[in-house]
């Protein structure tokens, strides 16, 4: 599905408003990836494609009306996913184990060299709800901030990362 030429608008806007950006990554889905392109063409910034920022694959759900979904019988539900995202996969489609692990090794690889450079991700409100969990240590099967937090579309999340004198990293979500 790709964005309205409103909704690139209002991300292009976003990442204008970043100061000191270095480079962009984004996901390979076409609803971030041709904004980013765009910005990075008008800016002369670097750009990474990201297979790892990719939303969650939903299988026989993606493209599906919503409310479609909600009147289908065929189990598992998506009430039952989204009351139980880790016991219930949607069909055909990519579990929440797997996508926590996709999104946990992308940010162990990407926080592996330290760097002080300030870097745009372009990428999916799923995306970002599990980085959020990841970021704030939240336990690996933990479910809540995935219905009780909402990210529109073109919102921006800041983290700030700290690497100690080991290299670890501490990220810090700031508002």
């Amino acid at each position: 599905m790709s964005a309205s030429a409103s909704g690139n608008e209002q991300v292009h806007a976003q990442l204008e408003a970043c100061d000191g950006i270095a480079q962009v990554i984004a996901s390979p889905l076409q609803r971030c990836q041709t904004v980013a392109r765009t910005f990075c063409e008008t800016t002369g910034l670097p750009l990474q494609i990201e297979p790892r920022l990719s939303e969650m694959h939903f299988g026989d759900w993606d493209g599906e009306r919503y409310d479609a979904l909600w009147q289908s019988a065929r189990a598992p539900s998506i009430g039952d996913f989204w009351q139980s995202p880790w016991q219930h996969t949607p069909p055909n489609g990519e579990s929440m184990s797997a996508f926590h692990l996709r999104l946990y090794d992308w940010w162990q690889q990407f926080t592996a060299s330290p760097s002080c450079e300030s870097v745009a991700i372009v990428t999916h409100a799923g995306v970002i709800k599990q980085l959020l969990a990841i970021w704030l240590g939240l336990p690996a099967e933990f479910d809540g901030h995935l219905s009780r937090a909402e990210i529109g579309y073109a919102k921006m999340v800041k983290v700030s990362v700290f690497f100690d004198e080991t290299g670890q990293a501490w990220p810090k979500v700031v508002f």
